[in-house]
């Protein structure tokens, strides 16, 4: 239970009313440890609420802003005007992928969002929204199941990901078991930290879509402390694997959202998982398409 502000003198005859400085605190959002989004970034809150002070890039670290070169290679700039190809860096971020134009125009997106919004968002860590079609996972304990809930992706999830699967030889083969779907607001100072996502569930290669708004994924190596900065054009998609899956860090600041972000990521099942009877369901299931809620079930979830 979370302890009061402040607590009335034990030699008081009678306790005062408390006021609303001390009246006990109430969690304003779903952040927890180092998690953070702006109902719940101040210093004092945090502390009183049991988190973990936030984290940032350390001020040593040596920040590159990544650029297409004219033959599609990813070069990063950094402040004392070298140039580096990404796979030429200290530590080598390859197998990183950017795929412009996934969705084809304003038009095609604007269908996609209303398709998209037809769905309940429930809340989530770091200010942020999600929907989440797969399986669940409690990551601390490294135990995973195949709810019965989960009966498949909604309609236009194959459709994107075939376009990202075929702008790279490296995806194919690829078999998504989650389609997880995540709403970033400005005004929520919604984020990302940086983070690998677990090795002992997902596979090698992730795939996104970034709908709504461009933004900027940073690349953080601890090792070397370089990080890089590369854009995430509106309506484009990504790849993440080998080395830049395993080796490097990767996050959303929050000052790189403006207004709202959509953000669609596509994982697969470790090769052992895969060919486990748990593992075999879940990619059934991801085959399916999900009917979307009844529309005044929709009407009802709106938050």
């Amino acid at each position: 239970m979370t302890e009061p502000a402040q607590v009335a003198s034990i030699n008081s005859a009678e306790a005062p009313i408390p006021t609303s400085d001390e009246k006990i605190l109430q969690k304003p959002c779903n952040c927890v440890g180092i998690r953070s989004c702006a109902l719940c970034a101040d210093p004092g809150l945090r502390e009183a609420l049991g988190l973990h002070q936030t984290r940032g890039l350390p001020p040593d670290v040596d920040v590159g802003d990544v650029e297409i070169s004219p033959t599609g290679e990813l070069l990063a700039r950094f402040p004392d005007g070298r140039v580096i190809a990404l796979d030429k860096l200290e530590v080598p971020l390859s197998g990183f992928e950017v795929y412009p134009d996934i969705v084809k125009d304003q038009e095609e997106e604007r269908s996609l969002l209303e398709s998209i919004e037809a769905w309940p968002w429930q809340p989530s860590q770091s200010g942020r929204w999600k929907q989440d079609f797969g399986p669940r996972a409690n990551f601390k304990k490294q135990l995973v199941k195949v709810p019965e809930h989960f009966q498949g992706f909604p309609s236009y999830a194959f459709d994107l990901l075939q376009r990202a699967c075929d702008r790279s030889e490296t995806l194919r083969g690829f078999e998504a078991v989650e389609c997880l779907l995540l709403k970033y607001e400005e005004e929520r100072g919604a984020n990302h930290d940086f983070h690998v996502d677990d090795t002992w569930l997902w596979g090698e290669r992730i795939v996104g879509i970034t709908l709504g708004s461009s933004s900027v994924f940073t690349f953080y190596e601890p090792k070397s402390k370089v990080a890089v900065r590369v854009p995430l054009p509106q309506r484009s998609g990504y790849l993440i694997s080998g080395r830049a899956r395993y080796d490097w860090q990767h996050g959303i600041l929050c000052d790189d959202i403006r207004e709202v972000r959509i953000a669609i990521t596509y994982r697969e099942l470790t090769e052992e998982l895969a060919e486990t009877d748990l593992g075999k369901l879940a990619l059934e299931r991801a085959k399916h398409v999900v009917a979307e809620p009844p529309k005044e079930e929709q009407q009802q979830q709106q938050h």
